[in-house]
């Protein structure tokens, strides 16, 4: 029974499988295959690219075996992928076939016009093989670029096209054999006669270094018993030696050149005193030393001080006196604080002194709790609550210490009008005749008063009517009236209200117009913009414009740029600035001796041409520095014209930074003289701080681990990275300054050289190279 069973059994159980299995497989053929699509079929090596599968009721599997209705891959060759669907013990057909192209550019072939060069020579680099951009090493852009190198450079490029990137190129070598300047500097410049120092010429040689006491090498030891001048130069072959000069003081130092803070102090009261010019020890008459000395003087005492350099001493400094002008009196007594009365809505801030002053000695409210914050010039109406601060001051000037007073101003339920008792006023301070036959206006205010305002019973015109600075420029009628009244007027406190707008009305007498009409020429000068070629070495090009402003045409025109006063303190200009004209007047001719150093400053060739009225003429100039000495970094530059009108006078103008000689827009382009500046220490992009490092050291020894990139508040950034093959090694589409080089993880990027991208969010776009030193 037990046997029978068991076989009944065993059929029941493969009847079963052989039932289950028929309605799997119908259900199988029934399990539709998904289909797969992405946003893009071309890609980049190494980017990202999302599949999506759809129309799959159960779990899509890829080909690459990963699950999911999505899936994310970095292919970096052409791939094909498929998927299919599993539901339970099924599995669809596979899908539609989907291939990622995968785009690599051509790698650039780098050719140069010239290898071996002397410094201050250019040389062009140009790529072949690249149909897109060309990013180079150096951080220019183009298929061709023109390059100063101060030294020995290795240079590379890498093809960007449809934003993919090819192989860096392989390196050219452009070796800059002699030529520069050496710069020359001794161990000690000023010695006692008998004392040896060490001159040392550091710089580019390719050659032999050569000192005029005929000896040879980078460092030399003198003893010179006399004041000497020492050269040394570089000797190349091929490249022209350039002197460089220094000399060595052999005589007792210069006193050093004192300077305080102050020149008369009250008793009690500190200063600084300073000692200049001195590169050994300093020490005082009153047995200090150091550079620089703090003192309280009780009296009037005279300070002097020498310079000591071993066993050399200078004589005593002139002597610097500082005075003492009193001392410093006790703070005020005061309540600590102050309340209005209704229906006043203000107190009066002197009363809450107690005890008065003594003879000589005076009040003041300032706003903060030194006596160089701003004074409180109306303090008998006092309508914030705040705390102010009480001084005594004597006649001497001496402050004491502040006494805090808090004022409490509550509100009153019929409250008098505040301008009873600090009533709104108006009064025109100046009116001035401008060169330009205009009227220089100003207006002061006072009380509550908030703003003024500007009216005529004139025809002329107002350059604003609300301000406290206003032009004003008279119309033929109002000249030939020869007066009109100017009416200023603060605003009205309260509206509808009991308050009263303050008011001035001044008689302007008008002066007719000279027969002889003054002509006018302005120049203003901006920044076109800079690029950075090396570490130290810098393209600037600015943007030079003449118009002339007055009647009747202008001859002898001459534009003025001395570029040496403006990169001074170390830079060199290198090469030949490239002046090129905008606006292509055809009587003006560009001066080809122009460099804008040693006296070569005028940009047009002598009588060139006329300028008529109302036209405008600009020209670009690009120089290039080196900014390896350079002790600035901020560079200031003007420009200067002048041009000889119909009478045989001359007119002149000095630049203004902008794009107009006359900003001010009162027809006197002589009174808006700004300087041009330029900074060369971060990147200046639309007026928004940018700086792009060249470089990390991802060592984890605290010090330049982390790429770091500055950008505007506010502004996200995405950064890729790229190594010499095109591979993408690193992306974030929202970088935080928080990328190591991989240095913590299994895939850590190797010293080399790599190129990267930075995306901001406002949609600006860099492209740079970066060396990462282990």
């Amino acid at each position: 029974m037990k046997l029978r069973s068991a076989s009944y059994l065993v059929v029941i159980a493969v009847l079963f499988s052989y039932h289950s299995s028929a309605t799997a497989q119908e259900n199988c053929d029934n399990l539709a295959a998904p289909t797969i699509s992405c946003q893009k079929q071309v890609s980049c090596a190494g980017q990202p690219v999302v599949l999506k599968a759809t129309g799959c009721d159960g779990t899509v599997e890829w080909s690459t075996k990963k699950t999911g209705a999505t899936l994310t891959v970095y292919p970096t060759q052409t791939t094909t992928f498929q998927a299919v669907c599993l539901k339970g013990a099924c599995k669809s057909k596979a899908s539609n076939e989907l291939a990622i192209t995968v785009s690599t550019p051509a790698t650039p072939v780098v050719e140069a016009t010239k290898t071996k060069l002397c410094f201050g020579d250019s040389v062009k680099l140009t790529t072949k093989g690249c149909a897109g951009e060309v990013i180079w090493s150096n951080g220019m852009v183009g298929k061709e670029i023109i390059i100063y190198p101060v030294a020995t450079t290795k240079y590379t490029a890498t093809c960007r096209t449809e934003g993919c990137v090819s192989c860096f190129a392989d390196d050219i070598i452009i070796a800059v054999m002699g030529g520069e300047p050496l710069r020359l500097k001794a161990s000690q410049p000023t010695i006692c006669e008998g004392q040896s120092t060490i001159l040392s010429a550091t710089g580019n040689c390719a050659g032999q270094i050569k000192w005029s006491t005929t000896e040879t090498g980078s460092a030399i030891t003198v003893k010179p018993n006399h004041t000497p001048e020492y050269w040394a130069r570089c000797e190349t072959d091929g490249c022209e030696p350039v002197k460089s000069t220094l000399i060595i003081q052999v005589a007792p130092p210069k006193p050093p050149v004192l300077t305080s803070t102050k020149s008369a102090v009250c008793v009690g009261e500190s200063l600084t005193i300073t000692a200049e010019g001195c590169s050994g020890i300093v020490k005082w008459n009153t047995k200090m030393e150091g550079q620089t000395i703090t003192v309280s003087p009780t009296e009037t005492t005279t300070y002097s001080a020498v310079c000591e350099q071993g066993t050399c001493q200078s004589n005593f400094s002139s002597p610097i006196i500082i005075y003492t002008k009193g001392s410093i009196p006790a703070k005020p007594l005061t309540v600590p604080k102050l309340r209005n009365e209704c229906p006043y809505t203000t107190v009066d801030l002197s009363s809450a002194i107690t005890v008065k002053a003594v003879t000589g000695v005076y009040h003041e409210a300032h706003t903060g709790d030194s006596p160089t914050s701003p004074l409180v010039a109306e303090v008998g109406a006092i309508a914030e609550s705040r705390t102010f601060y009480l001084f005594a001051r004597s006649k001497e000037g001496c402050y004491s210490e502040a006494t805090p007073v808090k004022t409490i101003i509550n509100a009153c339920q019929n409250a008098l009008p505040l301008c009873s008792t600090n009533p709104a006023t108006a009064a025109i301070a100046k009116a001035e005749l401008t060169t330009a036959g205009n009227y220089s206006l100003e207006g002061k205010i006072g009380g509550i008063a908030a703003t003024g305002q500007w009216k005529t019973n004139g025809t002329g015109v107002f350059n604003t009517s609300v301000g406290l600075s206003v032009i004003y420029t008279p119309s033929p009628e109002d000249r030939q009236a020869g007066k009109v009244s100017i009416h200023f007027s603060s605003d009205d406190p309260d509206g509808e209200g009991p308050c009263k707008a303050g008011v001035d009305v001044k008689e302007l007498e008008i002066k007719a117009v000279p027969s002889s009409t003054k002509e006018i020429i302005g120049v203003n000068k901006l920044v076109k913009g800079w690029s950075q070629l090396s570490a130290q070495l810098f393209e600037i090009e600015y943007a030079i414009q003449i118009v002339n402003m007055g009647n009747n045409e202008l001859k002898r025109v001459e534009l003025i740029d001395s570029l040496d006063k403006v990169f001074k303190n170390g830079p060199i200009i290198v090469g030949k600035p490239i002046v090129k004209a905008v606006d292509f007047v055809s009587a003006f001719t560009i001066d080809t001796a122009y460099t804008g150093q040693n006296g070569h400053y005028n940009l047009l060739t002598p009588d060139s041409g006329s300028l008529l009225s109302g036209q405008t003429y600009s020209v670009t100039i690009k120089t290039v520095i080196n900014t390896a000495n350079a002790k600035d970094s901020l560079f200031y530059n003007t420009a200067y014209v002048r041009a000889q009108d119909v009478n045989g006078n001359f007119c002149a103008d000095k630049s203004t930074n902008g794009n107009w000689p006359d900003l001010n827009q009162n027809e006197d382009p002589t009174d808006d003289s700004v300087p041009t500046v330029v900074a060369l220490n971060t990147l200046k992009d639309a007026g928004l701080d940018l700086f792009f490092p060249e470089g990390f050291s991802p060592n984890s020894d605290g010090i330049n681990d982390f790429f770091v990139v500055k950008k505007p508040i506010g502004l996200t950034a995405l950064l890729e990275v790229y190594n010499r093959w095109g591979g993408l090694v690193y992306r974030n589409e929202d970088y935080k300054n928080d990328w190591n080089g991989g240095i913590d993880s299994q895939n850590n990027i190797p010293t080399g050289t790599y190129f990267y991208i930075i995306r901001l969010s406002d949609g600006r776009e860099f492209s740079k190279f970066l060396t990462i030193n282990r």
